[in-house]
């Protein structure tokens, strides 16, 4: 069944799925924006250069034009070539990259100016009766009134000019070459200037509105957005097993460091925290594993795989539960309790097989009062 566009279409595009349009070469960008820029190139380089430009070629056609000497006349065309042509050349040149630079990232302008290489081949475009759709569709009409439109605009604003600049043609005539040469220039700067006006507001215009459509072009139904959230986040199901993977590499770890664990307290079925220290190393013991439940048992079972002496001391292990993660060091005010603890545990190991009496270790309230002001 088809889907309502009009209804589907009305979530804001995701800068992804932005992205991906231009990674496939589709992009807002308005031919108008580009027109601006080009002839907004153009008179600087006539502000800049026309003067010159405008001398070297009424210079290169005058000496074209002198054939009174046949006899040199290699020579005076070798002199007509290194003299004025080359200039001028120089000159064309001198505007030629500038605007070749427009041309390319001016269409830009409404994507940010960021390059789009988006080579691609669509054998659709070639079909005749798509293209013929094209032409005549809603769009193409619309594209051509606003072509009509700018053209009339463009058009009567050059004939106004051109009409109010007869009066002044005689000045032109009447003056001397240099100045002559000012002359055409200022017509020249001051009628593209004036033709700039309303190209600045059709650039404007269009630019708006291919912004807007383009945007109305890429929104997003809420299907499109679900699916385009588990394609980049991954499916509920993957991320459930990669959390799944994710604990069991960090178990491992952890029951790895059990190893060099000293001891671990243990509340006998529900709390354990493995605990080491090394003196020349740290400032103070840490915990290097810790768990509840079917975790804590299988820290116990590690730590007597290994010989690690387990000790059951339930409150200061569910204390230590609590408040410490891995990694981190036993507070001050557990200092001298966790002092005993570790050399009952060194003395454990020392024995070999006969257990030592585990010494009493007091954790009282004041404890717990002055560790909690500590962490």
């Amino acid at each position: 069944m088809a889907e309502d566009s009009s209804q589907d279409k009305e979530l804001d595009p995701t800068e992804q799925r932005l992205q991906k349009a231009r990674d496939e070469g589709q992009f807002a960008q308005s031919r108008d924006i580009t027109t601006f820029a080009l002839i907004t190139g153009f008179l600087l380089f006539v502000i800049v250069l026309g003067p010159l430009l405008f001398r070297q070629m009424v210079t290169m056609v005058d000496l074209a034009l002198r054939f009174n000497q046949p006899i040199r006349l290699l020579d005076h065309m070798s002199d007509w070539g290194s003299g004025p042509f080359t200039i001028l050349a120089l000159t064309i040149t001198m505007v030629m990259l500038p605007i070749w630079l427009i041309a390319i990232f001016a269409p830009l302008a409404l994507a940010g100016f960021r390059p789009v290489f988006a080579l691609k081949f669509d054998p659709a475009r070639l079909d005749p009766i798509t293209g013929l759709g094209r032409m005549f569709s809603t769009n193409a009409l619309i594209e051509l009134g606003k072509n009509i439109l700018k053209i009339l605009l463009i058009l009567g604003v050059g004939f106004a000019y051109l009409y109010g600049l007869f009066v002044y043609v005689k000045s032109i005539i009447a003056g001397d070459f240099n100045s002559s040469i000012l002359i055409t220039t200022g017509f020249i700067i001051n009628g593209i200037t004036l033709l700039l006006i309303p190209l600045a507001v059709i650039a404007l215009l269009d630019g708006t509105l291919q912004w807007y459509q383009f945007r109305q072009k890429m929104k997003m139904s809420p299907e499109e957005l679900k699916q385009e959230t588990k394609e980049s986040e991954g499916s509920p199901e993957i991320k459930s097993r990669l959390r799944q993977k994710q604990r069991q590499i960090a178990n491992s770890r952890m029951m790895a460091a059990i190893e060099r664990a000293d001891v671990v307290l243990a509340n006998p079925d529900h709390y354990s925290v493995a605990i080491r220290y090394d003196p020349e190393k740290m400032s103070a013991p840490i915990v290097v594993a810790r768990g509840i439940d079917a975790v804590a048992l299988r820290i116990q079972e590690v730590a007597k795989e290994h010989n690690v002496p387990v000790a059951q001391i339930p409150p200061l292990a569910r204390y230590l539960y609590s408040q410490l993660d891995i990694g981190e060091q036993i507070p001050m005010p557990l200092f001298e309790a966790v002092a005993k603890i570790l050399a009952w545990a060194y003395e454990v190991k020392e024995n070999d097989g006969r257990t030592p009496v585990l010494p009493e270790v007091f954790f009282t309230p004041e404890q717990i009062k002055k560790n909690r002001a500590v962490l």
